[in-house]
Formats: C-alpha cells, structure tokens, sequence
C-alpha cells in the first residue's frame, strides 16, 4: 500500500491531501478501444487480471482455460464492467493441443471481425523432481503448454494480424525459474528459456509488418503461487523482494502487459521484463521441496 499527496491553491491558502491507494479505482482510459485480443489461460490469476484490464481499457477479448468450470467466477467479474460481457467470450480449450489453441485464436476474428493481440500466458506445470526422475512425458507436457503454445498461436494469429494491416503485439511469459535454473523444475526452466528465444525471434521476422514480441517475467500474487507457498512454507516469502509483496494481477503485472500492447508500446520489441517488485536482484536461493505439485488435479499431457 502506498499513500498519494494532492496540493491545491485556492485564493493563496494551500490545501494538501492524502489517500491510500487501494481508496483509488484507477480509472479507465481506453487504451485499447476498437483492439481484439487473445488471452490464454484468463479465468485464475495473471490472466485473470489481464482479461479484467483488458475490457477495462476497451478490449474485445477472447480467452480460455481447459475447464469450463474456472469461468463460474469469471462470469460475475466481466460483468461488472460496462459492456463486459458482450465484449467477451470464453472458450474451453486445452493449450497443450495444437488444433484446440489455434481454433482459440481462429475464433476472435470470426467473432469480433480483426485480431490485434495475443497474450501467451497459459503454461502446464508437472511435479517438481530431480533431473534424473523427471519422466519424458514431463517434458513433452511442459513443452507443449507454454512453448509451443506460444508458438502455435503466433502461427495462426499473424496472418490476420497482417490481414488488417495495423500491425500487432504479442507477450510470452518467462519465470525467475528459468533465471536462477532452479532445482527441480529443469523441465519448467528449459520451457520458459525457449519462450525468451521465440521472443527475440519472432521479433525479429514480424518487425516489418510492425508486430513487436516482448516476454514477461512477473512475480504476482496469483493462484499457482498461492498453491506453491502452502506447499512450501517459510520458502518463498514476499517479505524478502526489495518491495517487500508480490504485485497485484490486475493492476501491476496487467499493467505492464496493457502498457506494451497499447500505442506507447509501438517501437517496444524483442525484450525480456522482470515485472518483479526486484524480485530477481535477490537470486533466490533454490530450496524447493521435491513432489511439490502445483497443478495438484489439474494436470495436462502433450498431445502434440
């Protein structure tokens, strides 16, 4: 929580005032009106956040989750928003599965008639175990959700991307995982390692038809992490980052996303951002526990 200070002249007495900032609705200011977008994984946490800032700021968006039932606290969320629900749609699909996740992105031009951006945020976590008991399937999962997700949504969205001719924004996501190797997510690491390379890559080839490709790297207060500090108790604390929490979804990572993908993101492209509260200044030292299982029955298989 943080305080803000106004100042007012009026006949030469000056008035000053203060409010915390969870008394301010930060107000809208449609930076994306009249834009599409696609949001992976947008029922719980970051892409929660990212799918509420998006319709706030404008947005038609366009978002999935594998099962139907994340939406039932979804629904009353959008619709609170002016025009939320007609300017939403949410599909049950699974990001591991090539043919689903592009019917995904396949689906926002037929509905709302263009496709300006798409956020990569999904990704399937398997049990944390050493190098030498991480079984292929493993990694073929973690493989398929997070970086050929990513890959396969950016081979069926650019075409209408380019279609229109407006150029676009992509946003992958990566993880201090990847950053500090941690022990016992090799398969994890490797996944978000690949996504910072399709980043720069793909930056790269769409930069002439002014698409610019930039990764995250968050450290919010979301729903996996939730799950991973109850089954690590005294290893993960908030207190040790620089700012002392983890961010808010909606507000400060989202934030970050909706400032790369609006119009003061345009020549933005091919980087890699801690959004972290300097989370990664500390390099956290690896203690995870082995089995820890933060997607506990909700797993997923590669089906490539």
């Amino acid at each position: 929580m943080w305080w803000g200070r106004g100042r007012l002249s009026l006949g030469g007495d000056v008035m000053l005032w203060y409010w915390r900032q969870d008394d301010v609705e930060e107000s809208a200011m449609g930076r994306l009106d009249g834009k599409v977008a696609v949001v992976t994984g947008g029922t719980q946490g970051i892409g929660r956040g990212i799918v509420l800032r998006f319709l706030k700021e404008g947005a038609q968006v366009v978002y999935c989750s594998r099962n139907p039932a994340n939406n039932e606290e979804m629904a009353p969320l959008i619709a609170a928003i002016p025009g939320g629900a007609e300017r939403s749609k949410f599909i049950a699909a699974d990001v591991g599965v090539k043919a689903q996740i592009q019917g995904v992105v396949e689906d926002a031009p037929r509905t709302f008639g263009r496709l300006d951006i798409v956020v990569n945020n999904a990704q399937g976590i398997a049990p944390l175990n050493p190098i030498l008991q991480k079984p292929d399937a493993d990694y073929a999962m973690t493989l398929a959700t997070g970086f050929y997700h990513s890959l396969w949504t950016m081979q069926a969205a650019v075409p209408h991307i380019r279609r229109h001719g407006e150029g676009g924004r992509f946003i992958n996501f990566s993880s201090h995982w990847a950053l500090c190797g941690t022990r016992y997510s090799s398969d994890y690491n490797i996944t978000k390692g690949a996504n910072e390379i399709l980043t720069r890559s793909a930056a790269n080839e769409f930069g002439a038809d002014n698409i610019t490709v930039n990764c995250i790297v968050p450290a919010g207060d979301s729903y996996a992490y939730r799950v991973y500090l109850a089954a690590n108790p005294g290893r993960a604390k908030s207190s040790d980052l620089p700012m002392g929490r983890m961010g808010d979804c909606e507000t400060e990572i989202a934030g970050a996303v909706l400032g790369l993908c609006s119009r003061n993101g345009g020549f933005i492209t091919g980087q890699v951002f801690y959004v972290d509260g300097g989370l990664w200044l500390t390099r956290p030292t690896s203690e995870h526990k082995v089995g820890t299982d933060i997607h506990a029955g909700r797993h997923q298989s590669a089906a490539v």
